[in-house]
């Protein structure tokens, strides 16, 4: 079947034409007889009666075709629709002069049922099409927010703050990404915070064994040991040390206030306590060395050096000294000192189940893990060096830069 609209009309008129014209006179009758069709009648030589009427759509599509393939220099026809009453009703005439040939087309011959299907199958492809595409990428952004929301949403349901979750890949449109982001920041902080106060905790009931060890062997050795000064200063510091517990736990970390402090007369205070029960340690600088720093801090970096030096070593030995820029703590012992690997596991905080310095069964504990986070607050350096010939030297730079807030002038430690 051909397409529809004028150019079959078109085409079969040109062809008819040019075949009435091929063939004699006494011919060209049989061939526009033999040419015609009930869709495309030929008269030749014959006027048609064709009362005229507004033209339509059939008539001017069928002007435009003819003018289309220029009829090989032929005059223009004469093209027009008829009325419904003349001889052919619901016809288009197109009259042309030399040979003298009349044909009257079928208005919308082939429009009606499957010629309108296939009349109008390109556009209804192009709009499938279309609609096609549009619901692909619908089904597509649809799908590209919901599933990192769903990743999102399964993330927040599973999290739990005692572990350290991973972060969820970011994906979708820059918003869902924004979103992610933000929820993988606050978790890793919520974790971070986590482990902070984890570790503090653990820390101050380390650090609380030093002086309760102090306590119970000034009991133990009798009335000679039991000074009541060294008591008093020794229940102080575990008030001061739970107190600063209490702070942290109650979202107030690192807030003791920065100070400037004595750090010789600091080190011999705290060098005093375990002298007093027998433990052999000496303070080896003179002179006053001022610092600003967190007094309670320092306390227990100091207690820590010097209770780690004692149960590894016979004696401990703390020196300390100064420049324009920094204040130099070394505290050094004679005992058998420590491995590559439990040094990295100190300087990475992850000291808790590498072997005790002696090989036994204990394990080094959180002495050094906690002097390490608190030389980190103060903004400082620790390095763990081999004593000769044993033992270990832990040294510690601190700059004279850090810490904030105005400056007051603290005495070394306090009492109760």
């Amino acid at each position: 079947m051909p397409p529809p609209g004028p150019w079959p009309d078109a085409i079969g008129i040109g062809t008819t034409l040019r075949a009435i014209a091929a063939v004699p006179v006494p011919d060209q009758a049989a061939i526009a007889s033999a040419l015609s069709s009930p869709d495309l009648i030929v008269v030749l030589n014959a006027d048609v009666p064709c009362p005229p009427e507004t033209e339509g759509f059939a008539t001017r599509t069928l002007r435009h075709a003819l003018h289309a393939l220029e009829m090989q220099a032929m005059p223009a026809p004469l093209v027009m629709n008829c009325a419904s009453d003349a001889w052919r009703p619901g016809f288009t005439l197109a009259r042309f002069d030399d040979p003298k040939v009349t044909f009257l087309v079928r208005n919308y011959a082939r429009v009606g049922g499957p010629g309108m299907m296939l009349a109008t199958l390109p556009i209804m492809l192009w709009i499938g099409t279309i609609a096609a595409a549009i619901a692909v990428l619908l089904l597509w952004s649809a799908w590209s927010v919901r599933r990192p929301l769903g990743l999102l949403a399964d993330a927040v349901s599973q999290y739990e703050a005692q572990d350290r979750p991973a972060p969820i890949a970011e994906a979708g449109p820059a918003e869902v990404r924004g979103v992610m982001r933000a929820f993988n920041v606050l978790q890793e902080r919520l974790a971070r915070s986590s482990e902070v106060r984890i570790r503090a905790l653990m820390g101050v009931a380390h650090d609380l064994r030093t002086p309760l060890t102090r306590l119970a062997l000034r009991v133990e050795m009798g009335d000679e040991y039991l000074r009541r000064e060294g008591m008093k200063r020794d229940i102080g510091l575990m008030k001061r040390m739970l107190d600063n517990a209490m702070s942290l736990f109650r979202g107030y970390d690192e807030t003791e206030d920065w100070q400037v402090v004595d750090l010789v007369a600091l080190a011999r205070e705290v060098s005093a306590d375990f002298v007093a029960v027998d433990r052999a340690v000496r303070t080896l600088t003179g002179y006053p060395i001022l610092l600003r720093c967190q007094p309670l801090a320092m306390t227990r970096v100091l207690g820590n050096l010097i209770e780690n030096g004692c149960r590894h070593a016979h004696n401990v030995s703390v020196a300390l000294r100064e420049d324009e820029c920094a204040v130099v703590l070394e505290v050094s012992d004679d005992g058998p000192g420590m491995s590559s690997r439990q040094r990295r596991a100190v300087l990475l905080g992850e000291a808790r189940n590498v072997p005790d310095r002696a090989g036994g069964d204990g394990h080094l504990g959180l002495g050094l893990p906690i002097v390490a986070e608190i030389v980190r607050r103060h903004q400082g350096q620790l390095d763990l060096r081999d004593a000769h010939p044993s033992g270990l030297i832990v040294r510690i730079v601190l700059p004279r830069a850090a810490g904030g807030g105005a400056m007051s002038i603290a005495p070394a430690r306090s009492g109760a």
